[in-house]
């Protein structure tokens, strides 16, 4: 079976955006509303420790809620034939980049893997790792995407 993006196809988009999942979000808006709803709740059956808590947990997510939902458009990564820039920070082009690569890290837990992708900048001497699971896309979409930008450089630059 022919894979969904072919790793040779050069006519690939022109630049691939990663921003914070929305997953993450929606889990800590479900939490606000069930500690809001539950405060509510236990207030009207006059347990007041248990009240308490909830509304703590409450107003301590509402500030983190508004942090996440204002940098949801934020974008984390920028992926094309010239390089890769994280955040605002300036693009790394290819050639000063070597080893980049996606892969999941098992934990030791039954099913527990954290997924990274990792590159290393050669001019400094820095080697760039960051969690994936915190990340709109995952190991094989990113490995595909940085084989066809690493590919489209080399093409772009004629270099073989």
């Amino acid at each position: 079976m022919r894979p969904l993006i072919d790793e040779n196809n050069l006519s690939y988009s022109k630049e691939f955006l990663i921003y914070h999942t929305r997953g993450k979000i929606l889990v800590r808006a479900v939490l606000v509303i069930g500690a809001f709803t539950g405060s509510i709740y236990f207030y009207m059956q006059n347990q007041l420790f248990v009240f308490s808590a909830l509304l703590f947990l409450f107003i301590f997510q509402i500030p983190l809620l508004i942090k996440s939902v204002k940098r949801i458009d934020e974008i984390q990564f920028r992926i094309n034939s010239k390089g890769i820039q994280y955040r605002d920070n300036l693009l790394i082009p290819w050639n000063n980049i070597e080893n980049e690569r996606a892969f999941s890290e098992h934990n030791g837990y039954k099913d527990d893997t954290t997924d990274y992708f990792i590159y290393y900048i050669i001019d400094p001497g820095q080697i760039m790792k960051f969690n994936l699971n915190e990340l709109s896309t995952d190991v094989s979409e990113l490995s595909i995407v940085l084989n066809v930008q690493r590919n489209r450089f080399k093409k772009e630059n004629s270099i073989t």
